[in-house]
């Protein structure tokens, strides 16, 4: 009797425990499994902690410089980001599921939001579709983000600029709830992008807790040194060499009046190609500003010149009907007085022959000739010496002009806080 019975407890435990065995065991044990069980707890919410908030470590960051608006003041960025965070209910039990992850959606789990304050526009998308989940609960995601920020840019000595922008990286909403953000390794990618160069890219933390990315760019001069500066310095070298062309005949006119419409041809192609404004204005805008006063000061005095040599005056009129009593020039052959002052002198000198009359008319035609190319030889003296001292002291403005260009660009510090947004 007591045999029976005790077999029959043996019997009975032994189901028991088959049934409980069956009843904790899973029902599969494959990784789909395990996912799909991850997923049918539709976890969407952020973490919940005591402060609201979850670390989130950006991994490694890909950063690449895809535009630089120098009209606008904007660089367009984009950043691959590799990101980690702890998410305690997708974690699970290695003896029950032996898989150290799994892959899962990532539109079926809460991901972090990751914004820049002083965007102009910011785009985030994943970059799969997928995440990774290991068996702690830890999350690895992968995401792009599309960011154009505004940066007011120090194009002062512009094309020789090198100024840093900050993107102001944040997963926290205005009450301080979301993702803190830690920043890890930062891969540059793309350095050189047209007329810029990225310089470096550092992770700065301030006394708030506020992280950037600090962009340090720089321009590659070659080119824009070519379009833009040495063509100004050349047509500058061409109008000082001007100089040695001769007053008289109107080359020297024609000459300067060309150099002034190509150089103003040469400013209007360039509007769309020079930078904006900015709180430091570019110096390179003043060095056309002055270049073009030069020409036309150039061109005016060559003019002026010209009719000193043609007129013996500068001055576009003439000031006999205010000067009555200027000395009259001396009659010419042709002039319709000269066959009275002839008969006058005939009148006179009576005992005159008229071969002694011709001879007399020829001497005073010579003499005229001869007043007239003194007169002419006079002036043009005069206008040689004025415009040799109008070169010396051109070319003397043109030395003192570089000295202060070059002194501007090389020592004057035109600063902007692009922290301030």
């Amino acid at each position: 009797m007591e045999a029976g019975s005790q077999g029959f407890l043996t019997g009975f435990f032994t189901l028991l425990h088959l049934t409980v065995c069956i009843a904790t065991s899973p029902t599969c044990v494959t990784r789909r499994c395990l996912s799909n069980k991850l997923i049918d707890q539709d976890i969407v919410s952020q973490p919940q902690s005591e402060n609201c908030t979850v670390d989130v470590f950006l991994k490694r960051i890909i950063y690449q410089t895809v535009d630089v608006n120098t009209k606008k003041l904007l660089f367009t960025s984009t950043l691959k980001v590799q990101m980690f965070w702890k998410d305690p209910a997708l974690a699970w039990n290695k003896s029950m599921y032996p898989y150290d992850q799994v892959i899962l959606p990532a539109k079926k789990v809460w991901t972090p939001h990751l914004s820049v304050r002083n965007a102009v526009s910011s785009m985030l998308e994943p970059g799969t579709k997928d995440l990774m989940v290991f068996s702690n609960g830890t999350v690895v995601h992968h995401v792009q983000m599309h960011i154009i920020v505004g940066c007011d840019i120090n194009l002062y000595t512009y094309p020789f600029t090198t100024d840093s922008c900050p993107i102001y990286l944040s997963g926290q909403d205005s009450m301080g709830c979301g993702s803190i953000i830690h920043i890890g390794k930062i891969d540059p990618k793309g350095i050189e992008r047209g007329d810029w160069r990225t310089e470096s890219v550092d992770n700065i933390r301030d006394e708030k807790g506020n992280t950037y990315l600090w962009v340090t760019m720089s321009t590659r001069s070659f080119n824009p040194s070519v379009t833009l500066i040495l063509p100004s310095i050349l047509v500058m070298l061409a109008d000082v060499a001007s100089f040695s062309l001769p007053l008289g005949g109107g080359e020297r006119i024609s000459f300067k009046v060309t150099l002034v419409l190509s150089f103003i041809m040469f400013l209007i192609i360039l509007a769309d190609i020079l930078p904006g404004d900015s709180l430091c204005s570019p110096l390179i805008r003043y060095h056309f500003c002055v270049c073009l006063t030069c020409l036309v000061i150039s061109m005016i005095l060559s003019m002026l010149l010209t009719r000193l040599v043609a007129d013996g005056s500068i001055l576009p009129f003439s000031l006999s009907r205010w000067c009555p009593r200027r000395a009259k020039p001396p009659p010419s052959e042709d002039s319709p007085n000269t066959g009275d002052s002839e008969l006058e002198e005939q009148s006179t000198a009576p005992h005159l022959k008229p071969e002694d009359t011709a001879l007399q008319r020829m001497a005073n035609y010579l003499e005229g000739l001869a007043k007239q190319d003194q007169l002419a030889h006079s002036r043009k003296s005069l206008a040689n010496k004025v415009d040799k001292v109008c070169f010396w002291i051109y070319v003397l403005c043109s030395i003192v002009y570089a000295s202060v260009m070059l002194y501007m660009f090389k020592y004057y510090v035109c600063a902007v806080d692009n922290l301030d947004f």
